[in-house]
């Protein structure tokens, strides 16, 4: 319904290519847990805590995911990976959605 709206005429096909519509569910979580969710969203930006041992406090790092397997997460930080074990990983989340 909505894309026959738009491209109805001229004003709804430029408003089409220049703007962007996405879906969302209120109140679902965030976070990614499990195997079909990691896969789902495999290059996405995520935002990923994990317990730094040599500090002894959590850290935040934010990248694209780029895989999780039963030992590693690993995130793509500005095309450096960086590998996790997934025993230091707190939560894998994907980050609020930015209002324009």
């Amino acid at each position: 319904a909505i894309n026959a709206a738009l491209d109805d005429n001229e004003i709804g096909l430029l408003i089409a290519e220049t703007h962007e519509i996405e879906v969302t569910t209120p109140g679902a979580s965030n976070e990614l847990v499990g195997d079909i969710m990691f896969q789902a969203y495999k290059g996405f930006e995520v935002q990923c805590q994990f317990q730094d041992p040599k500090k002894k406090t959590n850290k935040t790092i934010e990248g694209r995911l780029v895989e999780r397997n039963d030992e590693f997460t690993v995130i793509n930080i500005k095309g450096r990976m960086k590998k996790i074990n997934n025993d230091m990983v707190v939560s894998v989340k994907l980050p609020k959605a930015k209002k324009e």
